[in-house]
């Protein structure tokens, strides 16, 4: 399996949490604590089928090992997309993941919150239709944290989210729509 590119400190302070993209492409993972320190992997899965399935399970293991993590997120998936069918396994095999790492005692890490991609984008950037090195943009002037990836850069936003910690109205909504039943 191929090293991933990495942002941030893998030295956090305190407990974290948790934002995935999955994404055949690019799988980020970021860790973010209470003070915005921040710890960001990509990796670009290998092979095919249940092969990429077993390497996702793999990462989320191996990441998550490393943290406290208090709470997730994940991406919703893109309905039109002509991968449709293969990101919701990934995403299935994630969930999994998730499930087997943490106890029924910690459901917030264990049963991630779904973030449709334009939530995802209207948290980050205020508007839910943006292109995506809009994504990059408004993460650097937002946050200042700058990614050449925007796999990352949504795996950070979704961090955030899971975080549950907001400075915008619009972030609390967004918040709001994805834990709301």
């Amino acid at each position: 399996m191929p090293n991933p590119k990495i942002w941030g400190n893998s030295n956090l302070k305190s407990a974290v949490a948790v934002g995935i993209d999955q994404s055949y492409s690019g799988f980020a993972l970021t860790a973010i604590d209470n003070e915005d320190n921040y710890y960001t992997e990509v990796w670009k899965l290998d092979g095919t089928g249940v092969e990429r399935l077993a390497q996702a399970q793999f990462i989320v293991h191996s990441f998550t090992n490393h943290f406290k993590v208090t709470a997730t997120a994940i991406e919703g998936y893109a309905f039109g997309s002509q991968m449709a069918n293969m990101l919701g396994e990934l995403g299935g095999a994630v969930k999994l993941a998730l499930r087997e790492i943490y106890s029924p005692q910690f459901p917030e890490a264990r049963y991630p919150l779904i973030v449709p991609p334009t939530s995802l984008k209207k948290y980050i950037t205020g508007k839910g239709r943006v292109d995506k090195n809009q994504i990059l943009l408004q993460v650097y002037k937002k946050w200042n944290v700058e990614f050449n990836n925007d796999n990352a850069a949504d795996s950070y936003g979704l961090a955030r989210i899971a975080r549950n910690k907001h400075d915008f109205e619009y972030e609390k909504e967004v918040y709001d729509k994805v834990t709301s039943p």
